[in-house]
């Protein structure tokens, strides 16, 4: 395509000698271990540059997936400032967006064409539910207690870490016969073994047994079901010996006994599975019912988009060749934190015949940095690299543009305590980071030992004070804690102490109380412009519970069996005809917003939800209040009721009772309203645009 632009120019002239090997070697595999702060962002726009600059490919033939909304973003800005317009033709997609988007482009391959909606977390206990009410009596899994299903929220669990791992029931169903099949000949290494007390004698009898069982499958394994239980077990009984050895101890072996081996009814010590294996079948029996009564319903869950994506690979050829012959390369970021699944629809798309086994796919990541482990992550995938793709490059990126020399020899004097690194897998690697930026100093690190948490806080805020008399300015000034339960109390001490602060909680504002308020109050009256008052009407029962209108329980309770007496049996119905002058004026305010709503502009709709003169904008003041700057103050208000939102979550006395959780809702509304900005960017916003805005999050 022969394309280049003088920022893309400028840019590759400024690589150091690993980041432009990196960006040069555009053929065959590549992996490029980036620790935090050597510049793996700008090497992956940079390589996309590089392909498009000396080979054919049209940027639509290159894919770059990414983990999160954010990432994508950044990547998407980077390639538009180095390669221009073209940047915005590359595809680059989080692995659920790709996964989504390869369903909605090829419908005749999911569904049997058949338009399925995302389910919620209630619609999928309610499937799950139902399922499990088919369970006979004597399943394992059929236990109650008050009417509830012990086990039904574990298997929710369970099935949702089969998903990510990328197992389908059927697989799942022969992972289990497989493994009960081979439980009689690890018992009979084991049982007897170590069903007596351990002492060093019994090091090299172990070793035996390990050996034996690591070796009873001596093929590469390269996926979970091709994983037996007895080289699990052997690769796994075999770590435990190595730090036994190392150590001189048998505590090593006797933790991993008691992990894995237990006593059966009869006295005899087993491997813990085989008192769960009837367990385990009846969750296979679960997950299969479970997935076929989505389908018959109509619905799919998060994890269900690549399981299902990987599936249909697997399952029709021609949808896999037509996918590898549009995306000729791959690039992957963050690959240590990909789960079973991700790394599937990674080798799916590179196993084209043409490419002969050197598939143009470049991972990038740090297994230092794998960070996704609680929602399915595999280290290994990093790890075995390697092992799915043996003629690779393999690059390392050493320098450090962030950091001082003595954090990174600190933080390198942490993370080689670690077992799972590449470092022990490949002997020659060498990771250790040097900071690029000499003039950043050594940098100061001091370890304080104090008697309390309150001695703590002090300490940091008399630090925080001197800095700050010192010259530096509030903004240059961070402070990091494991738990934001730490950040609030210590924000509390800060704000005593007259120091400014800015708390910031980087999490799903959706997930924020009075966002949650906003958009489910949004949705009832868009669903009343469509005319479907009965609809909308299941929104009233959680709308009125929020707390900042002031109604009792006992009122809503009163309101609730007003409207099951109506002959409509609608909320809003009883609240227009209730005695109640607050509930019968609330009523009236939000029918007149409704009017309102279908044609007036989105800031000015939230200012009348708000119960405010200017919306929270990002980046106005203190309070984030300007009533001047906003365009939408309404000289005459429609309503004769005020919202009384702002003042419960935003007024003074929230903010004296609760500092740090007032600046958590300020932050978070900020950031609503600008992310609703940049979602119709050029586009004058309806209410229609929130709900659709929070619907897309959702899903």
């Amino acid at each position: 395509m022969q394309l280049t632009t003088p920022e893309f120019e400028e840019a590759y002239k400024n690589l150091n000698k690993e980041q432009r090997l990196a960006v040069d070697t555009i053929d065959g595999p590549v992996m490029v271990i980036a620790g935090p702060g050597t510049g793996k962002t700008q090497v992956l726009s940079l390589r996309v540059g590089n392909i498009l600059k000396h080979t054919d490919i049209r940027p639509g033939n290159i894919l770059c997936l990414t983990f999160t909304d954010a990432a994508q973003v950044n990547m998407r800005e980077r390639l538009s400032n180095i390669i221009g317009p073209a940047g915005y033709k590359v595809g680059v997609y989080t692995f659920h967006g790709f996964a989504r988007d390869v369903i909605a482009s090829y419908p005749e391959f999911f569904y049997d064409g058949a338009d399925f909606a995302p389910a919620d977390e209630l619609t999928q206990l309610e499937i799950l539910e139902s399922v499990f009410q088919e369970l006979p009596r004597a399943n394992p899994l059929s236990v109650k207690h008050e009417e509830q299903y012990s086990y039904i929220k574990d298997a929710r669990r369970a099935i949702g870490l089969l998903k990510q791992a990328g197992i389908t029931p059927e697989e799942f169903s022969k992972l289990i016969e497989n493994n009960a099949n081979e439980l009689p000949k690890v018992n009979a290494l084991l049982g007897e073994l170590l069903g007596e007390r351990l002492s060093k004698n019994s090091f090299e009898s172990v070793a035996k047994a390990a050996e034996e069982l690591a070796l009873g499958n001596k093929k590469d394994l390269v996926s979970a079901t091709e994983l037996t239980l007895s080289h699990m077990v052997g690769l796994s009984l075999s770590r435990a010996l190595k730090q036994a050895v190392s150590e001189e101890k048998t505590a090593p072996l006797s933790a991993w006994k008691q992990s894995w081996m237990k006593l059966d009814p009869n006295g005899s010590r087993v491997f813990k599975d085989e008192l769960y294996i009837e367990k385990m079948r009846s969750l296979a029996t679960v997950y299969t019912r479970y997935r076929k009564m989505m389908w018959r319903d109509g619905y799919y869950d998060f994890d269900d988009m690549l399981l299902d994506v990987v599936s249909a690979l697997e399952q029709h050829p021609s949808l896999c060749a037509d996918l590898q012959e549009r995306y000729q390369y791959i690039l992957v970021d963050e690959f240590q934190d990909t789960n079973d699944a991700q790394l599937k629809l990674v080798r799916h798309l590179g196993s084209a015949e043409v490419s002969e086994g050197k598939a143009n796919i470049m991972i990038v990541g740090d297994d230092d940095q794998a960070i996704y482990r609680f929602q399915g992550a595999e280290i290994s995938n990093i790890l075995d690299f390697p092992k799915h793709f043996k003629q690779h490059a393999l690059i390392v990126l050493t320098k450090n543009y962030r950091s001082t020399q003595r954090i990174l020899d600190v933080a390198r004097e942490v993370i080689e305590k670690s077992e799972e690194r590449l470092e022990r897998v490949i002997p020659t690697l060498e990771k250790k980071l040097v900071s690029a930026r000499p003039e950043l100093g050594d940098g100061h690190i001091a370890h304080m030992l104090l008697p309390t948490r309150a001695h703590e806080y002090a300490y940091v805020a008399r630090e925080v004070k001197q800095s700050i008399a010192d010259g530096i300015p509030p903004k240059e000034i961070a402070i990091i804690t494991r738990r934001h339960r730490e950040l609030e109390d210590i924000a509390r001490v800060l704000v005593r102490s007259g120091i400014p602060i800015n708390y910031e909680r980087k999490q799903n504002v959706f997930e924020e109380e009075h966002i949650r308020v906003l958009v489910t109050i949004a949705r009832f009256i868009v669903t009343l412009l469509q005319s479907d008052r009965k609809e909308a009407d299941q929104f009233l029962p959680e709308i009125l519970t929020a707390p900042f209108w002031g109604i009792r329980r006992e009122e809503v309770w009163k309101l609730s069996v007003a409207a099951n007496s109506r002959e409509d049996r609608t909320w809003i119905g009883a609240m227009v005809d209730s005695g109640d002058k607050k509930i019968r004026a609330i009523s009236e305010w939000l029918v007149e917003v409704s009017a309102r709503a279908k044609h007036e502009p989105l800031e000015r709709i939230l200012d009348e939800l708000i119960g405010s003169d200017g919306v929270l904008l990002p980046g106005r003041g203190e309070e984030g209040h300007d009533e001047s700057a906003s365009p939408f103050v309404d000289e005459k208000r429609h309503s004769t009721w005020k919202s009384t939102f702002r003042e419960y979550y935003f007024g003074p006395v929230a903010r004296r009772n609760n500092e740090p959780r007032y600046l958590l809702f300020l932050s978070s509304l900020r950031v609503f309203v600008g992310a609703l900005r940049e979602f119709r960017k050029g586009k004058q916003l309806l209410l229609t645009d929130l709900v659709e805005f929070a619907d897309m999050h959702e899903r």
